[in-house]
C-alpha cells in the first residue's frame, strides 16, 4: 500500500534583481538558484574546568554566496544588468520569490562575483552560470 504524502511543498520560485532596492525585474530563463543559508556564527566558550566542549552564538554574520544559472537572451534587460553589474563591480538587490511557500522567500543585497559561458553541451542553448556574494543580512519577505 502506498504511504500517501500531504502538505508537501514544491520547491517553484523566481529571482528578481533591482539596482535601486525597487522596481525588482524578474530573471527570465531561470535554471537554477541556491537558497541562501541561514547559519549563526558560534564561538567555543569552554572554559578551563568544563567536561565538553561549549559554544554560544554570537552576533556576527559570515560572508555567504550562491550559485545562479540562466539561459542567456543578450537582448534581455536583466540580462544586460547582470553583465554591467559584474562588469563594473556595482552591488545588486536580489529578491527570491517562491511561488507556493511565499514565507521561505528571500531579499539581500550582493555583487555578483563571477560569471561565466557555459558552452560544454551544443544541444542545449548558451548559459551564464554565476555567484553571488552576499553583501547584506538576508531577510525574509511575504511572497
Amino acid at each position: 500500500m502506498a504511504k500517501v504524502v500531504e502538505n508537501l511543498v514544491d520547491s517553484f520560485y523566481t529571482l528578481h534583481i533591482s539596482a535601486t532596492g525597487t522596481d525588482f525585474k524578474k530573471v527570465e530563463h531561470l535554471q537554477k538558484c541556491d537558497h541562501p543559508t541561514d547559519e549563526k556564527t558560534l564561538d567555543d566558550v569552554t572554559a578551563t574546568d568544563d567536561t565538553r566542549t561549549i559554544k554560544a552564538a554570537v552576533n556576527f554574520k559570515e560572508d555567504s554566496e550562491i550559485e545562479f544559472e540562466y539561459i542567456l537572451d543578450p537582448t534581455d534587460a536583466v540580462h544586460q544588468l547582470i553583465q554591467t553589474s559584474f562588469d563594473g563591480n556595482k552591488e545588486l538587490h536580489f529578491q527570491l520569490k517562491y511561488t507556493v511557500a511565499t514565507g521561505e522567500s528571500r531579499q539581500f543585497k550582493g555583487t555578483i562575483s563571477k560569471l561565466a559561458t557555459d558552452n560544454s553541451d551544443t544541444k542545449k542553448k548558451l548559459r551564464k552560470t554565476g555567484t553571488i556574494a552576499i553583501t547584506s543580512d538576508v531577510t525574509k519577505i511575504s511572497g
